[in-house]
């Protein structure tokens, strides 16, 4: 109750401001929403009926791109809002009694963002409100398999599910538009909110929220929570090439916390290159970098190419994130 509370209480302003546009939109011209979808395929397969000696094995791998985007326009404000889903997960061929059989996740984000901006001077210049929602969607086991495994004689345990842990940034603050591509948004109070929903994930001190331990490391108290009060600037640009044939979308998102190491910042880079292949297709190169000084990454700390065994760490880091599929959009 306490997450949804504080989800309420994030999205009042916004709808306060929305609200406020509401008489002059309809003295001056009907706004026009504009709605846009795209499902974008990751599929590949390989079967192989008594490999040979060094010939690799089976492997079926599954995932995708789900976009949905619903925006409005009138003379006075912009609302843009979008829901944007990837998932990933492949099966390999057993190779040993010991190897695990079942999907492994390899991508899970569930992502929402809404910016709504009304104009206070020329063109260029907006009163803005931002919000952005994160979490996955499906549960996820120390051994990355999407069901329990045993591995060493080593029982398997969650480590992440549906909102354990949820993000949700509220930056309210001017935003410039110099044009039709490139816009900068800066709030000098910005909220910036980890919950997690589970107390058994809580107790794991990677997700961020707050957790406290004695000299001898002995977990002494801890919140399903942990908030955050800073600066942030947002920078987006999209435009199009070569006859509209190459799209190309950007976000860059730069945190700063007031009340915990301000000189760290948190970021979240994302980029979308779009290839149209022809109407509706295109083949999508897909690239984020994310980093948040408060959540923690699987490092090889060993060097052996597994992330997450018994000679690895878990520590602050880039998470860098790369992805190429075909996809299809279609306008409302």
């Amino acid at each position: 109750m306490r997450f949804f509370s504080i989800l309420f209480l994030i999205a009042l302003p916004l709808s306060t401001l929305f609200a406020q546009d509401a008489p002059a939109a309809a003295a001056a011209e009907a706004p026009s929403w504009k709605y846009t979808g795209g499902i974008g395929l990751d599929l590949s397969g390989l079967g192989i009926l008594n490999p040979r000696v060094g010939g690799g094995t089976s492997r079926f791998g599954i995932g995708g791109l789900g976009t949905f985007s619903a925006n409005r326009k009138s003379d006075k404000s912009f609302w843009n809002n979008q829901a944007t889903l990837q998932l990933a997960a492949q099966r390999q061929g057993r190779t040993s009694l010991s190897q695990p059989s079942g999907f492994q996740k390899n991508l899970d984000v569930l992502r929402l963002a809404s910016t709504y901006g009304y104009k206070i001077s020329g063109d260029k210049w907006f009163a803005s409100a931002d919000l952005l929602a994160q979490s996955q969607l499906l549960k996820t086991y120390k051994s990355n398999y999407l069901s329990p495994v045993t591995l060493d004689g080593t029982p398997d345990i969650v480590v992440s599910k549906f909102l354990a842990p949820a993000l949700v940034q509220f930056s309210p603050g001017i935003t410039y538009k110099p044009n039709a591509h490139l816009t900068f948004q800066y709030s000098p109070v910005a909220v910036r909110f980890i919950y997690v929903a589970d107390d058994s994930l809580a107790l794991l001190n990677i997700h961020g929220n707050e957790v406290n331990r004695d000299a001898n490391g002995n977990i002494t108290d801890y919140k399903n929570y942990f908030l955050g009060l800073g600066s942030e600037l947002v920078t987006r640009y999209d435009n199009k090439y070569f006859n509209d044939r190459l799209a190309v979308t950007s976000a860059l998102r730069l945190f700063s916390n007031y009340l915990k190491d301000p000189a760290a910042i948190d970021v979240l880079f994302t980029n979308n290159f779009s290839v149209q292949i022809f109407k509706g297709l295109s083949l999508d190169l897909l690239g984020e970098l994310f980093y948040d000084q408060d959540v923690k990454m699987n490092l090889d700390t060993n060097d052996n190419n597994i992330y997450g065994d018994a000679g690895d760490r878990q520590a602050p880091a880039a998470q860098l994130t790369g992805a190429f599929m075909l996809k299809y959009s279609k306008i409302f």
